[in-house]
């Protein structure tokens, strides 16, 4: 995990020092939707061990009542939830039952972290602020942008820019995916203060994603019987907001290639319309 401060001319100062002992030692996450339900999966594991090597207790917060007690050694509570009016697949929860407070207190973490946009990182924010506990929160989702492919986007943008400034001028810190989004957030106002805001910068897990799982038999499947042409991946939520009918021009560039979608989503019966000759996963 790389944490860095959004600057053009220093993207190199680490807001966690890892020989710092000082660091937090328990951390609430809380998590939406639910990891065993979506591609947070991976990630959710990752960010457990990664804890762990650092010897942080975790304590999980996600939707969806039955999950596991334990997870790579992070102690998980569920959530009762409900589907999203625009993504039915999507679970959504506020997670502010007094049995979620209480075991959050006797918890006693050190810092709470969400994830943002969502209802949960409202009931993140609201636990934080009773327990007197810093809270940051990982900005995932560029709704405001979504927004105009599902819905009318002249209400409920300007809404969702509401609630984006009112949850990250409330939170102590801003993890964000791009120094793109970073910036825009700053345009909008939605944190007032540069050093309120980071970049939290992605990577590919070595270990899950190592050469040694190679597999022809996989690579027959996703190349449609055709292993030796160039093999195009997209791995996520099939949704309307990925433009992935884009990729309609882009293969008709590369007629060699192949392309393979490997998720789920609303989005998904549009996908299968398009003459690619892809494979749908």
């Amino acid at each position: 995990m790389t944490v860095t401060e959004v600057r053009e001319d220093d993207m190199e100062a680490p807001l966690i020092d890892p020989e710092n002992d000082s660091g937090p030692r328990r951390v609430a996450l809380f998590v939406e939707p639910s990891p065993f339900s979506s591609v947070l999966f991976l990630h959710l594991i990752s960010r457990c061990r990664f804890y762990m090597y650092q010897g942080v207790m975790v304590l999980v917060v996600t939707t969806h009542e039955g999950v596991p007690q334990e997870f790579y050694g992070a102690q998980l509570i569920g959530s009762r939830s409900f589907p999203c009016p625009w993504y039915q697949n999507v679970p959504l929860s506020l997670a502010l039952s007094p049995r979620i407070i209480s075991a959050i207190t006797q918890f006693k973490p050190d810092i709470i972290h969400a994830s943002s946009p969502g209802i949960m990182v409202f009931g993140a924010l609201a636990t934080a602020k009773l327990l007197s506990v810093p809270t940051v929160m990982s900005y995932h989702t560029h709704v405001p942008v979504y927004i105009p492919r599902y819905t009318f986007s002249w209400l409920v943008k300007p809404m969702w820019w509401w609630v984006l400034k009112f949850l990250h001028r409330a939170a102590d810190l801003t993890l964000v995916p791009s120094a793109a989004i970073a910036r825009h957030l700053q345009a909008e106002k939605s944190i007032l203060s540069v050093n309120r805001i980071r970049l939290w910068n992605k990577g590919v897990d070595s270990e899950s994603f190592h050469p040694r799982y190679h597999s022809l038999e996989m690579r027959l499947r996703l190349s449609n019987g055709e292993p030796e042409k160039p093999l195009i991946i997209h791995v996520g939520r099939i949704g309307v907001e990925k433009s992935l009918d884009f990729l309609k021009s882009v293969m008709d560039m590369l007629p060699e290639a192949r392309i393979a979608f490997i998720g789920d989503g609303p989005y998904r019966c549009m996908v299968n319309m398009i003459e690619l000759g892809i494979r749908s996963g």
